[in-house]
């Protein structure tokens, strides 16, 4: 073990792959004096197991095997719940090479194991490697998941851990188009994260799994701030919540175990504007600072009748969040092609801000299509001139579109992502026309390239078929108004991976309730 510090950076804990899974014995008292409360989570901590390196094993561990204290255990699972999980090493990395880089928030992959987490968690984690299997275990695996939740938070389970499951699963639920269930066990989650002070950095201090306990609450701060805007509500819970936790550390030192003992706090991230000093941020503290953009631009997203202020601080708000990216960081890919997965997603974050506070009061609005959703009576009045609130739209479609192009892999995106490229494509589309010049090539390859990966998610998620299907069609609707259809067939669209078997009557967005694009109204 050795320490590291950088000039103006804070104090850092490294680990040796030797000594990576010993505990931080200066938390042990804390532990003990906290016995009692372990007990009623029926979970036994990190920090009271054997602390030798557990070496995964491909031999499965079915629910049927698991420790007699751990929840849910008062009910015996079916034959067919255990035999479901048989396959847990290839599940496990399935999740933790697709879905862990869009939502890291959960132990790195080197120390899973070690955890020994509860069966409740452990199948969510399944439920998720599944989709990427190419398998059809999912459907039997989400029902287990949500029974297993169930049992455990009704038999007393109250910790971290369950929050954490509900959180995986909520973000499942999204991606397979449940967005009933989907929010439902979100809002769970959030209750359970406040009601037990996740959001309070006094928790993490508690128990050995600080950044991970960071991460979790910081993960539930984005998905709420997104889903959010997905329901049209003006706020979300967890930005009205007063939290003192600290920022995330990087990707990097996560993965290789180096632990931030000072970790920066959001006062320092906020002060960094006003400062010479040399702190660095990680960047998953500017994907949550997205979201804070996003949470200001949701409380005036369906006003009417607003002041220009309110719309040009937002604006300014967007603008400046680039000039203040750490050097290094001012791409979401560096000069090595690697993708910084939590930067990629604050800029999608920021591009989607921008749509939603100017597509609606935008000269856009009226040439939408039909099929992107029920059209409001009136579009929201505009502050600048409508043209000039469209062409920021467009702007912001076109930058969200081209992120599409970074990721090395489609499977690593998160699911929210998605619902970024349906906005920007509606955008486009509504563009393409309103200017029937407007649809020239590098529309085409856009849209290209965005069904292009919904394609690729399709045998993954729900929610990819389903936007892929609704892009297809307002394509359709656009090129028929363009009089670029003909006989049925449109011009080398089967260049742009656009399916033109989609008719754009068969399929009405009023269906896809996660949509929410276009009708604001004031109010949760």
């Amino acid at each position: 073990m050795h320490t590291s510090t950088g000039r103006g950076e804070p104090e850092q804990i490294v680990w040796d792959s030797t000594d990576l899974q010993t505990p931080l014995t200066n938390f042990q008292h804390q532990i003990e004096s906290d016995r009692s409360h372990w007990g009623r989570q029926g979970f036994t901590p990190a920090l009271e197991r054997e602390q030798q390196p557990v070496q995964p094993s491909d031999n499965f561990t079915p629910i049927r095997e698991q420790r007699p204290d751990e929840p849910g255990n008062d009910i015996p699972p079916s034959s067919f719940e255990e035999e479901i999980v048989e396959d847990d090493q290839l599940l496990i990395n399935l999740f933790y090479t697709t879905f862990h880089f869009a939502h890291p928030f959960l132990v790195p992959r080197g120390l899973y194991f070690s955890q020994n987490y509860p069966p409740f968690l452990r199948v969510v984690v399944h439920l998720i490697g599944c989709h990427f299997s190419g398998t059809a275990c999912s459907e039997t695996l989400e029902g287990i998941s949500s029974r297993l939740i169930e049992r455990a938070g009704s038999g007393g389970n109250r910790g971290f851990v369950l929050v954490q499951a509900m959180l995986l699963l909520s973000i499942a639920l999204h991606a397979r188009n449940d967005s009933d269930k989907s929010v439902s066990m979100l809002s769970k989650a959030v209750s359970l994260a406040i009601e037990i002070g996740l959001h309070r950095k006094d928790y993490a201090f508690i128990y050995v799994l600080e950044e991970s306990l960071r991460r979790t609450w910081w993960e539930l701060y984005v998905t709420d701030g997104f889903m959010a805007a997905l329901q049209q509500r003006t706020s979300f819970r967890c930005y009205a919540v007063e939290t003192d936790v600290p920022l995330p550390c990087d990707e990097s030192m996560y993965v290789e175990g180096s632990f931030i003992m000072q970790p920066t706090t959001l006062s320092q991230f906020d002060g960094r504007i006003y400062t010479e000093d040399e702190l660095r941020f990680s960047s998953f503290a500017y994907r949550i600072e997205a979201v804070r953009i996003l949470a200001r631009a949701l409380a005036i997203a369906g006003i009417h009748d607003i002041h220009r202020d309110q719309i040009q601080t937002i604006d300014n708000a967007l603008a400046a969040w680039p000039h203040y990216l750490d050097l290094g960081k001012a791409e979401p890919i560096d000069t090595s092609g690697e993708v910084d997965n939590m930067l990629l997603q604050a800029h999608m974050l920021i591009q989607y801000t921008t749509m939603i506070i100017h597509f609606p009061r935008s000269d856009l609005i009226d040439a939408a299509p039909a099929t992107a959703s029920d059209m409001p009576t009136s579009s929201l009045l505009p502050i600048y001139s409508r043209s000039m609130h469209g062409v920021k739209a467009v702007e912001a479609s076109k930058r969200l579109g081209n992120l599409a192009a970074l990721q090395d892999s489609a499977k690593k995106y998160s699911p929210f992502f998605l619902n970024g490229l349906l906005l920007s494509s509606v955008v486009q589309l509504s563009a393409c026309s309103l200017r029937p010049s407007g649809f020239q090539q590098h529309y085409r390859d856009r849209l290209g390239l965005s069904t292009g990966l919904l394609k690729t998610l399709s045998p993954v998620w729900a929610l990819a078929r389903s936007t892929w299907a609704t892009i297809n069609a307002m394509t359709l609707e656009a090129l028929a108004k363009n009089n670029e259809l003909i006989s049925g067939q449109t011009k080398s669209l089967g260049d742009s991976a656009i399916d033109v078997g989609v008719s754009a009557a068969e399929l009405s967005v009023t269906d896809l309730s996660w949509m929410g694009l276009l009708t604001w109204e004031p109010g949760e």
